[in-house]
């Protein structure tokens, strides 16, 4: 049920942000029979879970690899087993949700220019293995026969079966539908002013009045640590913002989810013939309003990595490219749990890769405010 009257609220859960992580948390814990109320500032999905590529990833994020080095490799390992569990997740979404979300699990492709690139790639696919993630080296001529529209400039690739990709602006909406199939409310256009720690639970103050729960789960991406300080704590969440390409739509031709070894890239299309062009170039930020704006610098720089990459994208027209700003940590780890401080305040935040890890780290969530074992120990990510 949706709310969108002034609130006076009593629930047993409150969940703060109206994103995939959110909106997938309210399902989880509304299908168990949890009394569950999700508020959402603006529009459910018109941040990041909904700005985003729609790429499902699986590896260690290279560039990220090249910069922190092994140690920090394997210091992440924890979080590509989480990563492995949502990707199981996802084959089975549209099942679960019972709609069609766009999910193709095609494999992804990372590429390399260069023998140099193909060195670090084989490295970062031996500590992938330690963690259990599926790949496979691919020469020069393997890569021609899985991928005959890379660049035969290449030199090689690893491939990593199970990545994907799905639509994301259909993913959270259908976790909310069914969240309020289960007795969720959802309120929209409600934002949280301050937040009292009171005798069994919360007292939240929003914009549309008082709401008092027992727990709450903070869902709310790169805005989670302004929600975290009402309650006196400290998380390390930063918001950074990005930017996202299209072109018009052309045959099929990109069967794979591809990114570069040498710059930021991921590349894929959609199945309405739609190219999408990412991988984490930098957006504009005004420094009075915050607002953010294209930067031309990032559109020509990840335009031309992509082209380097699939020469035949160079006579595609470009459509439409937007901002957006997402949530991420300094580690790159997400930050999942109960605080050992604050009882009852639980944070769900999944960075950088949030579409891809968020359905997961909500079914962790939920599983742990029932009281249930985890499969992932949220230890690394407390």
């Amino acid at each position: 049920m949706s709310v969108n009257g002034p609130l006076i609220m009593d629930t047993d859960v409150l969940v703060i942000g109206g994103g995939i992580s959110g909106c997938a948390l309210a399902y989880f814990l509304a299908k168990e029979g949890v009394e569950v109320s999700l508020v959402e500032r603006s529009g459910l999905n018109s941040q990041a879970s909904g700005a985003n590529a729609g790429s499902l990833h699986g590896q260690i994020p290279h560039n990220i690899f090249l910069e922190k080095g092994e140690k920090w490799a394997f210091s992440f390992g924890p979080t590509l087993q989480l990563m492995r569990e949502s990707l199981e997740l996802w084959r089975d979404m549209e099942d679960l949700l019972e709609v069609d979300l766009e999910v193709r699990v095609s494999g992804g492709l990372l590429v390399a220019s260069t023998e140099k690139e193909m060195r670090d790639v084989r490295a970062k696919v031996l500590i992938e293995k330690k963690f259990g993630v599926q790949a496979e080296i691919l020469s020069r001529l393997d890569l021609r026969q899985h991928a005959p529209y890379i660049s035969d400039k290449m030199v090689g690739a690893a491939f990593y079966p199970e990545e994907g990709k799905a639509n994301p602006l259909l993913v959270t909406p259908a976790f909310a539908a069914h969240a309020e199939k289960f007795g969720a409310k959802i309120s929209r256009r409600v934002e949280v002013k301050s937040i009292s720690v009171v005798r069994n639970g919360f007292q939240v103050d929003t914009t549309k009045g008082i709401i008092t729960c027992n727990r709450i789960g903070n869902c709310a991406g790169a805005d989670a640590g302004r929600i975290s300080a009402m309650v006196g704590l400290d998380i390390p969440i930063m918001g950074d913002p990005i930017q996202v390409n299209v072109t018009e739509p052309i045959a099929p031709l990109i069967e794979h989810l591809v990114y570069s070894a040498k710059d930021k890239l991921t590349l894929k299309q959609t199945r309405h013939g739609s190219c999408i062009i990412g991988g984490g170039w930098p957006s504009r930020v005004d420094p009075d309003t915050g607002n953010l704006y294209v930067s031309q610098e990032s559109v020509s720089k990840n335009l031309q990595v992509a082209v380097d990459m699939v020469p035949i994208l160079r006579n595609v027209a470009l459509i439409r490219t937007w901002p957006a700003r997402v949530n991420g940590t300094d580690d790159w780890q997400p930050i999942l749990g109960e605080d050992s401080m604050v009882r009852g305040f639980f944070t769900n935040a999944f960075p950088w890769m949030g579409f891809s890890g968020g359905p997961v780290s909500s079914r962790v969530t939920a599983d742990l405010m029932l009281g249930r074992p985890v499969n992932v120990l949220p230890r690394p990510f407390s």
